[in-house]
């Protein structure tokens, strides 16, 4: 009874989150292969080198380069460049870290009930159990490292 029960909950939240992420990803599609869906774009910021309407300084003090702050031979300042394509991609995808918090959850109660079971009576796990718990495992490791790379690409986009 104990290992229809476990192996039903784990079949319940595995199919819960393909289910989830089926949904995800049939709701992108449908909004037409934007990441952010139905979010406005943003609005373009203005350059540093144009002065604003109405401002004091004149055309002439904006075009005027700036003084070097370093005198002893240092580099300027590189501006830094636009995000790439794929970490604007992954900054905008937040399932990821809900995901991984799912698989790990269930990675770990998967632990905790073989632990349990090897303390029953016959003390033998069933014949998938331990293939089950390592295809899990994996797959929350890479679920977090996912979701941790999700966390850099969006402070990066910042």
């Amino acid at each position: 009874m104990t290992y229809f029960l476990v192996m039903g909950s784990l079949a319940l939240s595995v199919l819960f989150t393909f289910g989830w992420a089926l949904l995800r990803l049939l709701r992108w599609v449908a909004y037409g292969f934007s990441p952010g869906g139905g979010k406005r774009a943003a609005k373009p910021r203005r350059s540093a080198t144009k002065p604003r309407a109405g401002s004091k300084t004149s055309a002439k003090a904006a075009a005027k380069p700036k003084a070097k702050t370093g005198t002893r031979g240092r580099a300027a300042a590189k501006p830094v460049g636009e995000p790439w394509r794929i970490t604007r991609l992954l900054a905008e995808w937040r399932s990821s870290m809900p995901l991984a918090l799912v698989a790990a959850f269930t990675y770990l109660v998967a632990r905790l009930a073989e632990h349990g079971m090897s303390y029953r009576p016959p003390h033998t796990l069933p014949s998938g159990f331990e293939t089950l718990l390592t295809g899990l495992g994996w797959l929350s490791a890479s679920l977090i490292l996912l979701a941790l790379l999700q966390r850099l690409a969006a402070w990066r986009c910042r």
